[in-house]
């Protein structure tokens, strides 16, 4: 039975209009069999949470091993650019050469010009509010207009 059923059938042994139980002990039956699906449902959560840390540790640390081969790589290929020098290298197993590109170099002062006489050369992001200083704001006393700090429930399971 699922919970839903477990909680179907204790509400129909119980009268509606004197809150009688009908039959006490298929009541207390149902009673223990609900408190054992939700302490099963707790522990189900309790290891899918354990295997998704888990997982995330894991993440981490190929994260970093990808990390550390990448700068490996990195500069492997300066070495060689320097070692080569622009010239072309060619085996049956690898070619290493140079092609001609272009790049756009932008100094500090380009801002303040495209602010005045460019806009269109420059893009905006949209604010956002931070949470944690607006919280500490209205702790504080501060009257934020918009913004409310609200009591909730946080449910947690260890």
């Amino acid at each position: 039975m699922t919970l839903y059923e477990i909680d179907a059938a204790i509400t129909a042994l119980i009268d509606t209009e004197t809150g009688e139980i009908a039959d006490f002990e298929a009541f207390e039956g149902l009673q223990m069999a609900r408190d054992e699906k939700i302490e099963n449902t707790a522990l189900f959560i309790k290891n899918l949470t354990a295997e998704a840390e888990a997982i995330k540790a894991e993440e981490k640390k190929l994260a970093e091993r990808r990390k550390a081969a990448e700068n490996k790589a990195e500069r492997l290929t300066n070495l060689l650019d320097q070692a080569l020098n622009g010239q072309t290298f060619k085996t049956a197993r690898c070619v290493c050469q140079y092609r001609r590109s272009q790049s756009v170099l932008v100094d500090d002062a380009f801002i303040d010009w495209a602010r005045d006489n460019a806009d269109d050369l420059l893009t905006y992001t949209d604010p956002k509010p931070n949470k944690t200083k607006i919280k500490e704001a209205i702790k504080a006393g501060r009257e934020i207009h918009g913004a409310a700090i609200v009591d909730g429930l946080s449910f947690s399971i260890k």
